[in-house]
């Protein structure tokens, strides 16, 4: 593995980019919230051998309960992030955070080792939950759950992921398990707990809540559930144990908004005088939350570029038509986990099976897939070296998936709050990592006003012409390919509705007496499905090899 990292650097260095980003898989320590703590059950095999180099003093040094502390050292989380060494002696002390947080510098354990400190400190059984995790996506909700079993490991705590796309009747069997933490979507769990009175009481247990990813949050489709989650909670805390609630609220953008919000709560005449906040806003979000401290801690760790100081920035210029010839040279001169996003479903579609011909191990994930079929995509894409996810944003935010060492803009991102948690997905946990745009003439204009927004400009990536030029013809063929099988399968198609309706009108004419003759057959159900796909790929991918 050395030697492919250093000859990836390698080549890089032979274009003239010497800023490029250095692989750091060789790497001994990680700090925590690091890409590899999704694989728990890798690094935590041998649960009583404890590695005696490493080193978890500084975690010692804020206060972590001795639990968490074999948790963390049996994961290798020798130092804590920025995030977590300013927030947990704060929130240790019960007071309530508002953070900002550059994507992959540690939020999960920031609020999620407070509430399993509280776990492992209690002195009785807890009756109901004591903390709910609020999360924008079932992937992040998901990722957090893993991240906090992890840690938890030693303090016994159970914890449970609620997100929409599984069986509803499990999650409710979970739900009644008496979970200590609850991780949910907005969606589902108000979905369960709007219509079940014994859910609603658990919510007096509650003395932690933490919404990460709080921007997103605001977004059409999360919003009107998460006002009445914060509703109920704050209905039956006031009903529940005198326990005061500690809050926690996440976000990698808008720390300006909260500045704003925390100026607005210590002038409380003037807040009367101007109304209420507008509907939606972030404003909004952070009167609804209703903190019990007066004055929620406001730590910010984001740098003035939003982006990870770890990370390189860098464009392609070329037409819109030319953007696919980039892509692969750019994926086959420098093979390694690289994330892709695209702005619409339909650009993702087209491009999958263009690379796969290419022979490139590629995999989509997009809102439209089944939830199966992205957590499987996304597992694959994890456990496969080298390999390519497109993706459309609703992967850009959360998911923190090990290794990404690339991140490609094949369409300009229609906002630079987006394009920031995108490139968020590498760089992480103070690793480095390259973040490119393709830009066309059309974008130009988009890309300037980013760029005005973030406060930069982004050089030029180094390409070989020539070696672009000799791919074009593999990737025309493979345009090809990917053409000819569509309109054979759609012929295919269309052939398979008449043999359908023509077998309904022959039986029509046998005698059936159900319908009229004049009234018009609609073809059925399974004529409306896809076909399976005619096996006529094997000679075009003999011309592409």
């Amino acid at each position: 593995m050395a030697s492919t990292a250093h000859g990836k650097r390698t080549k890089l260095a032979e274009e003239g980019s010497s800023s490029l980003p250095k692989s750091k898989l060789a790497k001994s320590t990680r700090s925590a919230d690091s890409s590899s703590e999704h694989d728990n059950s890798a690094e935590i095999v041998d649960d009583d051998i404890e590695d005696p180099d490493v080193d978890v003093s500084a975690w010692q040094r804020l206060g972590v309960h001795t639990d968490l502390l074999r948790a963390l050292k049996h994961l290798r989380f020798t130092v804590p992030t920025e995030i977590q060494s300013k927030s947990l002696p704060i929130s240790f002390s019960g007071r309530d955070i508002i953070g900002a947080a550059e994507t992959g510098s540690g939020k999960t354990l920031a609020f999620g080792i407070p509430m399993l400190q509280s776990l492992s400190d209690r002195q009785a059984a807890w009756s109901g939950p004591i903390g709910l995790v609020l999360a924008p996506t079932r992937e992040l909700a998901i990722q957090v759950k893993n991240h906090l079993e992890a840690v938890a490991r030693f303090c016994k705590a159970r914890v449970i992921a609620i997100v929409g796309g599984m069986s509803q009747p499990k999650q409710e069997r979970l739900l009644n398990s008496n979970p200590d933490i609850i991780v949910a979507t907005p969606g589902r769990f108000w979905e369960l707990v709007s219509s079940n009175d014994a859910l609603l009481v658990q919510l007096q247990s509650i003395k932690f809540l933490a919404v990460d990813e709080a921007d997103r949050m605001l977004e059409p489709g999360h919003f009107k559930e998460l006002k009445l989650i914060l509703k109920a909670v704050n209905e039956q805390s006031l009903k529940g144990e005198k326990n005061k609630r500690q809050t926690f609220v996440f976000s990698a953008t808008l720390l300006k908004d909260m500045q704003l919000v925390a100026r607005k709560r210590s002038q409380k005449a003037q807040r009367r005088n101007s109304g209420k906040p507008e509907p939606g806003s972030m404003e909004d979000l952070i009167e609804r939350i209703g903190f019990q401290d007066k004055q929620p801690e406001l730590i910010d760790v984001t740098s003035s570029v939003a982006t990870a100081r770890t990370l390189v920035e860098s464009r392609i210029d070329c037409l819109v038509s030319e953007k696919d010839y980039y892509l692969y040279y750019f994926l086959t001169r420098y093979p390694a986990r690289t994330l892709v996003f695209a702005n619409s479903i339909d650009t993702i579609r087209r491009i999958l099976p263009i690379l796969r011909l290419l022979g490139l191990d590629v995999f989509g994930l997009h809102a439209q897939m089944e939830q199966r079929q992205r957590l499987k995509n996304v597992d694959r894409f994890r456990e496969t070296n080298n390999a390519v996810l497109v993706a459309s944003d609703v992967a850009a935010r959360g998911l923190d998936i090990p290794q990404v060492e690339y991140v490609i803009h094949y369409q300009i991102p229609r906002s630079g709050d987006l394009y920031v948690h995108r490139s968020g997905r590498t760089a992480r946990a103070s690793n480095e990592g390259l973040a490119i745009m393709l830009v066309s003439p059309e974008e130009r204009k988009l890309y300037h006003k980013m760029c005005a927004k973030l406060d930069k400009d982004i050089s030029a990536f180094p390409v070989d012409l020539d070696i672009v030029g000799r791919l074009k013809p593999r990737v025309d063929l493979a345009r090809d390919v990917d053409l000819r099988e569509h309109k054979l399968n759609k012929q295919a198609h269309e052939r398979n509705c008449l043999h359908e309706e023509k077998g309904i009108s022959e039986r029509f004419q046998r005698g059936n007496a159900v319908t009229s003759a004049d009234q018009p057959q609609k073809p059925t159900k399974r004529c409306k499905k896809n076909i399976k796909q005619p096996k006529t790929q094997t000679s075009h991918q003999q011309d592409l090899e």
